[in-house]
């Protein structure tokens, strides 16, 4: 496809490129050929997880000379959801997680958490079985779990379909922001998706590498390059008024032709980052605003609603059990109020007053807004162990019981910097468009926010939460705040 050039390196924007032989590119990248799609072997995974979850139990229940009543399919549905909330939280169904050993081993500890929860379950009455061997069934799923994990990794790593390969076409800023967040993912450990490289139909970015992917043609070479290279998707990455030109249109019609999937970059990057880019918007706010769709369920309210009213119940009862707790630390360790409120922005602009535990001394901001930092001098040591572990919200429950909030949904923020926000950010106003939430899609993905860059970076979370609002997301929600509230990563 090209001649073989000199390495040499060049600064571009900031990003660095180097020029690269082609060929040799390609070769090193091209994968083994699987059987299954990326999405089909994230099914297989679940399918194993519930097949071994459930074995036992069905063989405890034949043990027992009595076929599946309707308590061992209770029983069999609560320990695969258990076992669900537990393994999403730690994201145990991300492929380039499951297609590692040593990852794989987090598993194996879920898996006795949850049989430690419904050991019960898998109890065989000591008249039918030797002492010891009541919960023999319990471990047998542990060993079932950890031997289906292990083998899946294997199967993975043997097939080679543990990432999803990507051709992105477009090596200019929308493509290379994609690049950037699949670094980024690496960084974390996140390995769903592999850069195989670029197609540019500009020669002068010919032969070179961005993010260490190549560009390893034009729209011309579409159809050769992902056969060469084994790429499973193409990604369309030009944000420019002739991006339908006669040569894209047809690369993109012959790779759909021969089984590639050809997806736009925001719908992707949206779908790895889990938040909009807005940095990619330009003219085109369609892709990031959160449109309604026309058949939009009321059902859904209405279940939220619900939801948020048992919640707020149950909230106030726990309210009730760990004020005295809360108020003899505060009281030792710094006199003062047990609650504290403050004035916030809600659903359509509205302000109400949050309630909280105090978690700073008294009169830490001195009649001007401030937002809290790492380290900050004015929270006291109880109050860090309360923002913590986010026992400091928990009064927050009546303003869900009242309907102010909702259990899930953006953070709300003090008018001071909703209005100080909203000049500086575009669509900042576009969070008040649902009920803030207690816990939501931006505050367990990303850090406490305690600048103007962190409200930017949240607001491309809120945004992406609105946009695919939906039972299963807030579900989704709930298992990673498990995950935030036992590892005390709050702030």
């Amino acid at each position: 496809m090209s001649k073989v050039v000199p390495p040499t390196k060049v600064q571009h924007r900031g990003i660095q490129r180097e020029t690269i032989n082609v060929e040799r590119a390609i070769s090193i990248v091209r994968p083994r050929r699987s059987p299954f799609s990326h999405r089909e072997a994230r099914v297989l995974l679940l399918v194993g997880d519930v097949f071994a979850l459930g074995l036992p139990l069905i063989a405890s229940a034949v043990r027992r000379g009595a076929p599946l009543d309707r308590s061992d399919l209770i029983g069999i549905a609560a320990a695969v959801a258990v076992y669900w909330i537990l393994a999403v939280a730690a994201n145990l169904y991300s492929l380039g997680r499951a297609s590692s050993f040593y990852r794989t081993q987090r598993t194996t500890l879920i898996a006795g958490l949850v049989v430690g929860v419904a050991a019960p379950l898998y109890h065989v009455p000591s008249h039918l079985a030797p002492l010891g061997f009541n919960f023999f069934y319990a471990v047998l799923a542990v060993a079932l779990i950890m031997s289906w994990r292990v083998g899946f990794a294997a199967l993975m790593q043997w097939m080679g379909i543990s990432t999803r390969r990507l051709v992105v076409m477009g090596a200019g800023v929308a493509g290379t922001m994609l690049a950037d967040g699949l670094a980024e993912k690496r960084a974390q450990g996140e390995s769903d998706y592999e850069l195989v490289g670029f197609l540019d139909d500009d020669e002068r970015k010919r032969n070179e590498r961005i993010f260490g992917a190549p560009v390893l043609g034009t729209s011309a070479d579409t159809t050769s390059v992902l056969d060469l290279c084994g790429a499973d998707t193409l990604v369309l990455a030009i944000n420019r008024d002739n991006v339908y030109s006669e040569n894209v249109f047809k690369a993109l019609l012959n790779a759909r032709v021969a089984g590639v999937s050809v997806v736009s970059m925001p719908s992707l990057y949206e779908s790895i980052m889990r938040r909009v880019p807005m940095t990619h918007v330009g003219g085109n706010w369609g892709i990031m605003f959160p449109l309604e769709h026309p058949n939009a369920s009321i059902f859904e309210d209405i279940v939220r609603r619900a939801a948020d009213i048992v919640l707020g119940f149950l909230g106030c009862l726990l309210l009730l059990l760990v004020s005295p707790f809360v108020f003899i630390a505060n009281a030792v360790a710094s006199k003062g109020p047990l609650f504290y409120s403050q004035e916030r922005v809600g659903k359509c602009g509205k302000t109400y007053r949050i309630l909280k535990f105090r978690s700073m001394v008294i009169d830490a901001e001195r009649g001007k807004a401030q937002w809290a930092v790492e380290g900050d001098s004015r929270i006291t040591k109880v109050g860090n162990l309360l923002r913590k572990t986010r026992l400091d919200e928990i009064p927050q429950f009546w303003n869900v019981l009242t309907g102010e909030m909702s259990f899930m949904g953006p953070r709300p923020e003090r008018p001071e910097f909703v209005e100080m926000l909203s000049e500086s950010i575009p669509f900042y106003e576009v969070r008040h468009a649902v009920k803030p939430g207690m816990t939501g899609w931006a505050q367990v993905l990303y850090r406490y926010g305690a600048s103007e860059e962190d409200s930017m970076m949240k607001l491309q979370y809120d945004l992406y939460y609105i946009k695919h609002r939906s039972l299963a997301l807030d579900l989704y929600i709930l298992a990673r705040t498990f995950k935030v509230v036992l590892g005390a990563a709050g702030r």
